[in-house]
């Protein structure tokens, strides 16, 4: 009897944490009739290669959602809730989505070139093999995400929030990290070129066979930061930031 009574507290227990992923179909059916549901509770709605061009999906909730290969050209998901969220190789140019929530979700291989991230919050979230030429993700929180082998040539950066994370052999020619937080960032052989750094902290970040070509590292926190063996042909310095790269 007392194993029962265990069993069944830990099985309520369970039911009560998990998160509730049910999706209302009447919301569903409205974003497939109309190509828009702001507001809509999509929790784990299956949308793979969805055409959802232009769809209104602001303050949405997308959590759980499969909307792998899912065109979702300048849509509206500005506020939208993306937790968790399979967005992996879909098409997302020009979508808005300023402030949205795409903690833990997969962006490999999706295409944002000119999306507004303003404010997003994506705290452990994969962009690698992305294309973020020309983004917006000025004050983005970023942290412990992955942008290995993603390409981020002009996009920008300012105040961001990239701690501790991952740019392995990442494309970002003339990227805006001004003030931008890059501790201990991972940028091994990393196209840096012509990229502004003014006043971003570099601390602790590991910049080994960078190009950082002409890039701006005026201002700059460099302590303890690894440039070893990175190109730094034109880069701009002030004696401050010298001194702590050669300071180890």
């Amino acid at each position: 009897m007392k194993k029962i009574l265990f069993c069944l507290t830990v099985l309520l227990t369970v039911l009560h944490t998990a998160p509730a992923l049910a999706f209302r179909q009447e919301d569903v059916n409205t974003l497939r009739s109309t190509g828009s549901c702001p507001g809509g509770d999509l929790r784990g709605a299956y949308l793979r290669n969805a055409d959802l061009t232009h769809a209104n999906l602001a303050n949405a909730d997308l959590s759980y959602a499969d909307l792998q290969s899912a065109v979702l050209e300048e849509a509206n998901l500005s506020g939208a809730t993306l937790l968790k969220a399979n967005l992996r190789n879909a098409y997302m140019a020009g979508a808005n989505l300023d402030h949205a929530d795409v903690t833990s979700a997969s962006l490999a291989h999706t295409v944002l070139n000119h999306a507004s991230l303003v404010g997003i919050t994506a705290y452990r979230t994969s962009f690698s093999h992305a294309l973020l030429t020309f983004a917006d993700l000025y004050t983005a929180d970023l942290r412990e995400s992955n942008f290995d082998y993603s390409n981020g040539a002009m996009s920008n950066f300012y105040s961001a929030n990239l701690a501790r994370s991952w740019l392995f052999s990442t494309q970002l020619r003339s990227a805006n990290f001004t003030s931008a937080n890059l501790y201990d960032a991972r940028m091994q052989k990393a196209s840096l070129v012509d990229v502004n750094f003014k006043n971003a902290n570099l601390m602790n970040a590991v910049l080994e066979e960078a190009n950082l070509s002409k890039a701006n590292l005026t201002g700059a926190n460099l302590e303890n930061a690894d440039l070893s063996r990175s190109q730094m042909e034109d880069t701009k310095f002030t004696s401050a930031e010298l001194r702590d790269v050669y300071r180890k």
